[in-house]
């Protein structure tokens, strides 16, 4: 009886061996899943990465335009719109957009299943510059088309690479003549570094290569108080003066010169 429970047990364990997969077993069916779940990935990625899978088939433009056509904008972003949700060249639409003179940034989203949504903000332009450009709050630079630029804004004539500087200086006269309720319609530096001033009442004032501060300063602290009305007569202040100014009469006709001193 014992010989006979030990053959029973000995085919029970024989059995069971034949049945347990082998390591080699396990590691092949682990690389059929793993295959076979690569292949899935690739043909996935390949079906959402088709131009056909999802078009594309809104754009809404959106932000406070002055000076942009939304029309415009539609018509450079049309010919960047190729492909599906998935694939579609955001960065592509918002190169081509920002090409635009007066779009200062730009944000593109996609929104599911087929649309994108783009934000736009418009440059916001302080003065013109020279005849053709005009600078915004940083004193970027930037060229519209000429039928687009404000013609009410003041005017900066200078060299180039002048921009920061003159637009800095503007930013001082402006605020000292608004005091004065008085505003700024052109200021001038010109190719040997000399400075002058417009004002839209029309008054010229010519502050000259040197000390920009302290005869602006001056002009501010004597010319208003000295002349009082009388300044609603005068063509020009010349502040090249040491200790004074001159001015020029715009209604005399022997152009003579008025001086004050300190």
């Amino acid at each position: 009886m014992q010989a006979n429970t030990e053959t029973i047990r000995g085919e029970q364990v024989q059995s069971g061996q034949d049945h347990a997969p082998s390591s080699a077993e396990r590691s092949l069916h682990e690389i059929i899943i793993a295959l076979g779940f690569t292949s899935f990935l690739v043909w996935a990625g390949h079906t959402l990465m088709s131009p056909g899978t999802l078009p594309i088939k809104q754009v809404r433009i959106e932000g406070d335009f002055r000076n942009l056509s939304t029309q415009v904008l539609q018509d450079l972003i049309r010919n960047e719109v190729k492909g599906g949700f998935f694939n579609i060249n955001v960065t592509a639409i918002r190169k081509a957009l920002l090409r635009e003179p007066w779009v200062s940034d730009v944000s593109v989203h996609r929104v599911w299943p087929d649309s994108l949504q783009v934000y736009v903000d418009e440059e916001v332009a302080v003065t013109r510059w020279n005849d053709d450009g005009l600078l915004n709050n940083r004193g970027r630079l930037f060229r519209p088309e000429k039928n687009t630029i404000p013609v009410d804004l003041p005017r900066l004539r200078g060299p180039a690479q002048s921009q920061a500087q003159m637009l800095e200086k503007y930013y001082y006269l402006d605020q000292q003549l608004s005091l004065l309720d008085m505003s700024l319609a052109e200021l001038v530096l010109d190719d040997r570094r000399s400075w002058k001033f417009v004002t839209t009442a029309g008054l010229t004032v010519v502050i000259g290569k040197d000390d920009f501060d302290e005869r602006t300063e001056r002009f501010f602290r004597m010319v208003p108080s000295s002349l009082a009305e009388k300044i609603n007569d005068a063509e020009q202040v010349d502040m090249r003066y040491p200790n004074g100014f001159a001015v020029r009469w715009e209604k005399r006709a022997d152009d003579q010169q008025e001086t004050g001193a300190l």
